[in-house]
């Protein structure tokens, strides 16, 4: 594997497409390795971890998602050159970066992960709980995210499923919204049987639900002076969220970071389809659950003076309780969640005040034009006692999501 810099002209950015490489356009003589050349600027970001002892450390996310990119490249090409046509960069985080590209001999869509380890190894790692409920799952019919395949390197788990979901921020419209990003494309050349020039463009994430939420709001805003989501759509998204955790805790999993993220958006003829995705807080629910994947979304029973303890609390209930306040967000006119949830964030709201007031019910108003059949169900899926909760079950079947 090797990883070099080319030669930046005067009119050159330091992502431009026109390379000049600064070493020979001969493909490495090894069938099994790439040459990867890349700008200055990307090679400086390589510089900055060369002589750590975690991987990527040192890097915020971004620099992260693109130094993974072409490792991966060079590491990989007989999967990643020789079967795939790599695309454009579809989202990023802390942990991962997500890469839109074409099967070669298929010319299907797939989305391809790359996960970072946290240190660099040649040894096999174990592979992550994420990949393991992918592969378990994947014959799967329900709305879980489909696994293809998945390998690793020294310094990534790469795991290739379906690509799923529209860029719901493609209109010009909303090219200033906060998940636009107005990142500069990567371009990179690789040389591997023949000399490639890649060019990736950038975005921080657009096919997940908040993207569908946001261009859909501003759509009506712009159509009827309000931000209000239309119900039957909000109605058919939770059943095929709740049809997905149907499917995963009935084989005794919880999926452990239910969030607005989470969610692929795609359109079809009769209305949104979702697919649940990111699996990393996934574990069977005989663990236990010691804290949910994100604080916004987290239920009662992780207060610190909560009752109960993690070996006994059964992560599908919290499950519910973040569906429910997923749902919350998409009836709000302004996509927020309960005020209650910011005073948890920073210690101002107890357990047992919650389990006290109201006969259990998580407080929540404000929600306009909700019926009495789903004021029952965002009630019963935020329930403050998680043995009380409806389960998901419950949910599929409650009369607020029978649509025709």
């Amino acid at each position: 594997m090797a990883i070099e810099t080319y030669q930046q002209t005067r009119e050159q950015t330091p992502d431009s497409p026109r390379l000049s490489p600064s070493t020979s356009d001969t493909a490495p003589a090894s069938a099994q390795a790439a040459k990867v050349v890349v700008s200055p600027a990307l090679a400086a970001i390589a510089a900055k971890c060369r002589n750590t002892s975690q991987l990527y450390d040192g890097l915020n996310s971004e620099e992260k998602a693109r130094l993974a990119i072409v490792k991966a490249v060079a590491a990989n090409p007989n999967q990643l050159l020789a079967e795939y046509s790599l695309r454009r960069v579809l989202g990023f985080g802390s942990n991962g970066v997500v890469i839109a590209a074409i099967h070669l001999k298929s010319r299907s869509s797939v989305a391809i992960k790359l996960i970072y380890k946290e240190s660099a190894s040649k040894a096999p790692a174990s592979v992550p709980a994420e990949v393991n409920i992918l592969r378990l799952f994947a014959k799967s019919s329900s709305n879980l995210l489909r696994h293809i395949t998945d390998f690793q390197d020294s310094n990534h788990f790469i795991v290739i499923t379906e690509l799923f979901g529209n860029d719901w921020l493609a209109a010009e419209s909303l090219a200033d919204s906060p998940a636009s990003g107005n990142l500069k494309p990567l371009v990179f050349k690789s040389h591997y049987k023949e000399e490639a020039l890649h060019e990736l463009d950038f975005s921080a994430g657009s096919s997940d639900l908040w993207a569908w939420a946001y261009s859909h709001r501003a759509h009506v805003m712009k159509t009827e002076g309000h931000s209000l989501l239309p119900l039957l759509p909000v109605k058919q998204i939770i059943k095929q969220l709740a049809s997905a955790l149907y499917t995963m805790h009935s084989a005794g999993f919880y999926h452990g970071d239910v969030k607005i993220e989470n969610v692929l958006i795609s359109s079809t003829p009769t209305g949104p389809g979702v697919r649940l995705a990111d699996f990393g807080h996934a574990k069977h629910a005989s663990l236990g659950i010691k804290s949910y994947g994100t604080i916004e979304v987290s239920a009662p029973e992780f207060l610190r003076d909560s009752p109960f303890v993690a070996p006994e609390l059964d992560g599908r209930a919290a499950d519910v309780f973040a569906l429910g306040m997923l749902l919350h967000t998409l009836l709000d006119e302004h996509g927020a969640l309960p005020e209650s949830i910011e005073a948890a964030k920073v210690g101002k709201l107890s357990y047992h005040s919650l389990i006290m007031r109201n006969g259990g019910q998580y407080p929540m108003s404000g929600l306009c034009d909700l019926d009495d059949e789903g004021w029952n169900l965002i009630q019963g899926m935020c329930l403050v006692d998680p043995d009380q909760r409806v389960t998901i079950d419950e949910v599929l079947a409650h009369p607020w999501l029978i649509v025709d």
